[in-house]
């Protein structure tokens, strides 16, 4: 059974997962970093402030998230903080980053150290200031961590900052200078800084005796190196997987023919489009000079669908022309994508399925884009199926 997935962000790789986990084994196409390496560790169905405890999860979708093994989906809504001062609650988030549901009403200490993109002391006085913390009496204290081992830590990104403790010997300079801080708190929040490769977060906590974790991670940081170290792992066990950048899909007797910059790379029976959208570059928005100035939506690619937002499906199959962004506002950016039904199939494309951020008028969150993945596997899967 030949079955294409194009993109290997969360969408493309969960949709790959349910294919192996029903038989097939998937070819995966993808070429550099979506918007998934760009996320922030928060997994939501939906916007942050519409969260609910009790938001489903599916069989599916936990199989493919303990697959996965990046994160962690409990039975309810977990409270994080965020890097920029906020409390919010997310239905699920990267292992790494500290839950502080259960520490509702403790102290929990906020580390203290010398970088220059990080202030403990504002962002304690934010964290207790809002309302989760108020209403259950959740205080956050900066407390002073000798935790920079060479002075360029300093500046360094938070990406290499991560990753420089993947090193058990940096690990280690850290647990000592939690232990020796000289207090007792019930949990320790640290920004997105605990390895890349190895549970440094985990092994913290084990060693101290309480929780260690992060803040959300900014664009490119920690959480989305993770993921994509995760995500090579995985679809290294179930799929074929071609770094080449697609350029054309079109059909070709029952099913596609797929072009890639390094050449023809095959038919298959059913394909799922898990490109991105504006943020991934799935989706280009570019000067349209025929209309005198105006600008228009195309597909970064060649492919038999049309694109669409707010309702509006364009004829033939690559741009929607000329929005109006004073009426529509800049948010057209996150609901133009490519028309599908609701169960991700592309209107007028038998055989071709989106997922993720490529939907028009879906939300843009990473269990959303997970459940979409492995909904549209689920539809390419049937339609190869019946082709057999």
């Amino acid at each position: 059974m030949n079955i294409a997935v194009v993109g290997a962000g969360v969408a493309g790789t969960a949709a790959a997962h349910e294919l192996a986990r029903q038989g097939a084994r998937p070819t995966v196409f993808h070429a550099q970093a979506g918007s998934s390496a760009l996320y922030s560790g928060a997994l939501d169905f939906e916007a942050w402030d519409r969260v609910h405890e009790l938001s489903p999860v599916t069989p599916e979708l936990a199989r493919f998230c303990a697959a996965l093994g990046a994160w962690e989906l409990g039975p309810a809504a977990a409270q994080i903080a965020t890097l920029e001062g906020n409390l919010r609650p997310t239905r699920g988030r990267d292992r790494a980053l500290l839950d502080l549901q259960p520490l509702a009403g403790q102290r929990v200490a906020v580390v203290e150290l010398e970088r220059d993109d990080w202030d403990a002391r504002l962002l304690a006085r934010s964290y207790s200031a809002s309302a989760w913390a108020k209403r259950t009496e959740t205080v956050f204290e900066p407390v002073r961590v000798r935790a920079l081992e060479h002075h360029f830590e300093r500046r360094i990104s938070s990406y290499d900052f991560a990753a420089a403790h993947d090193a058990p010997q940096r690990t280690a300079f850290l647990l000592t200078a939690l232990k020796i801080s000289g207090v007792s708190p019930a949990a320790w929040l640290c920004g997105p800084w605990l390895g890349v490769e190895r549970a440094v977060a985990s092994e913290l906590s084990a060693a101290l005796g309480v929780p260690v974790g992060e803040t959300t991670s900014a664009p490119g940081g920690a959480a989305g190196a993770r993921f994509e170290s995760a995500r090579d792992r995985l679809l290294g066990q179930i799929a074929l997987v071609e770094r080449a950048r697609v350029l054309r899909i079109e059909p070709r007797g029952r099913g596609y023919r797929l072009e890639t910059e390094a050449g023809e790379a095959g038919e298959f029976a059913s394909v799922v489009l898990a490109t991105g959208g504006v943020a991934a570059g799935g989706i280009a928005l570019e000067r349209s000079f025929e209309r005198r100035g105006g600008a228009g939506f195309r597909l970064s690619f060649a492919a038999p669908v049309s694109i669409a937002v707010d309702g509006e499906i364009s004829e033939g199959v690559s741009s929607l022309a000329s929005p109006d962004f004073v009426e529509r506002g800049l948010s057209v950016l996150l609901a133009v994508g490519i028309a599908a039904s609701p169960a991700g199939a592309a209107l007028g494309a038998p055989g071709l399925f989106v997922a993720g951020d490529a939907l028009a008028e879906r939300p843009r969150a990473a269990l959303f884009a997970a459940q979409s993945g492995v909904i549209a596997a689920q539809g390419a899967l049937a339609h190869a199926r019946g082709k057999e």
